[in-house]
């Protein structure tokens, strides 16, 4: 699982992130909603987006933050996850984003999973709170691992198998 961090395992050499979950909060389990896709490179994004639909996942995207923080202040309720780069484009970047949904009431319960190739420290991953960490590049499958933890499927093809 090179890479994952579900925030209880090592995110560096010798670093791991102790004080933040690595799952959803006990007894809450997967939820129920669109997982929000938020990366500016329109191929890393739709390909994602593509990849967890064949997996049965309601999916929604955004391509900076702006976009983001409107959908998720549209539909506060409606996300059970959210994928984030910390890298975007334009005035609201990806730690602006978090920052926002932390200091949101409902928002700050999605969890949400940081995907960045982003070279941040241990101090700044945990000041941002994700509930997992991702580097990139990423396996698909590690990403679909830690996606299932959070989300429950609506159903697909796949599934079947």
């Amino acid at each position: 699982m090179a890479g994952v961090s579900a925030l209880t395992q090592p995110i560096g050499a010798g670093e791991a992130m102790s004080d933040v979950g690595a799952g959803p909060a006990i007894g809450a389990g997967p939820r129920r909603g669109a997982i929000l896709v938020i990366e500016d490179r329109d191929d890393v994004r739709q390909g994602l987006a593509q990849l967890l639909e064949l997996h049965g996942f309601l999916v929604s995207d955004a391509r900076d933050g702006d976009a983001a923080l409107q959908q998720l202040m549209s539909d506060p309720d409606g996300f059970a996850l959210v994928l984030l780069d910390l890298m975007l484009p334009g005035a609201i970047g990806g730690r602006d984003v978090r920052a926002r949904q932390l200091a949101h009431p409902v928002l700050s319960a999605v969890p949400t999973i940081v995907l960045t190739a982003s070279d941040l420290d241990q101090r700044e991953r945990v000041g941002l709170r994700p509930d997992a960490w991702l580097d990139k590049p990423f396996r698909f499958d590690d990403l679909l691992e830690l996606v299932k933890r959070y989300v429950v499927p609506e159903g697909s093809a796949l599934q079947a198998e």
